[in-house]
């Protein structure tokens, strides 16, 4: 019943709009769309995004995790500091963890 609705609605929208049907859905937004029919699950991953904000900030897509707080002590140069848009630098990483 389902996909009968379904041909039904493409029909109709097709009358007014030109239409050309891709198939089931892989990407939106920048996200990769999984589906797993037999599981009934739907995932949307954010890979290719993290990769992009990884490479438009110095490359950084090979750097390593470093624990954090740092040591009291610990002082950085001028030379030492990343040189990034801080706003740039702390809006991408904010979007993901709030996705």
């Amino acid at each position: 019943k389902n996909m009968q609705e379904i041909k039904v609605l493409k029909k109709q929208l097709s009358e007014s709009f030109a239409m050309k049907d891709l198939g089931a859905a892989k990407q939106i937004l920048g996200m990769r769309i999984s589906r797993d029919r037999k599981e009934r699950k739907l995932t949307l991953s954010q890979e290719e995004y993290i990769k992009k904000v990884l490479e438009r900030f110095n490359n950084m897509q090979d750097a390593k995790p470093i624990g954090t707080p740092l040591a009291g002590h610990f002082k950085l140069s001028k030379e030492q500091c990343p040189k990034i848009e801080f706003r740039r630098g702390t809006k991408c990483p904010r979007y993901l963890t709030h996705q």
